[in-house]
């Protein structure tokens, strides 16, 4: 990558939108803590209604690459950032791109979680804080996006087929 191309998060500035892009499952993390909840109640071959598959088939689920995706936005003016969310749930990776004196506001709200999350959590009896630390609650990459090119990521997001939903700020 030229120099003068390389986003390191250190255009990122108070006031930037947390654009966030859906995972496909769980992306290789917080497998220990989910097999040990989900198997208390189902067996690995189980149909589970909820989910509309296995616990296998839900488990099993590819990782999906982002590689298309950060290709075409990273073109875009107003991107200061990407965070690919993995063990260490969405706080934990994306404040790594952050420059010193900036926070994350997360709206935990702002998208439909995965029912396989809401079933560990509920027979797992999970608090919510580890829930957000452990796993991605269905966001796989946060893209850190100046306020005014919004709707211009978000268009072209969704002309690649891409569901995104403003997950938070930068504060």
């Amino acid at each position: 990558v030229d120099e003068d191309k390389v986003i390191s998060g250190a255009g990122i500035q108070k006031g930037d939108v947390l654009l966030g892009f859906k995972s496909s499952g769980l992306h290789t993390n917080g497998y220990s803590l989910a097999r040990n909840v989900l198997f208390t109640k189902y067996e690995v071959n189980d149909y589970v209604e909820e989910l509309g598959s296995t616990i296998a088939e839900e488990l099993l689920q590819v990782h999906r690459s982002y590689l298309g995706l950060i290709t075409e936005l990273k073109e875009l003016d107003g991107v200061h950032g990407f965070s690919h969310i993995t063990g260490g749930g969405m706080v934990g990776n994306t404040k790594r791109i952050l420059p010193e004196g900036l926070a994350l506001d997360i709206d935990w709200n702002g998208w439909e979680r995965p029912a396989v999350y809401k079933l560990i959590q509920e027979i797992g009896n999970v608090p919510e804080e580890d829930m957000q630390a452990t796993f991605n609650l269905g966001i796989g990459l946060v893209c850190v996006v100046s306020e005014d090119a919004v709707e211009e990521i978000k268009v072209k997001a969704k002309s690649l087929g891409e569901e995104v939903f403003e997950v938070g700020r930068v504060v």
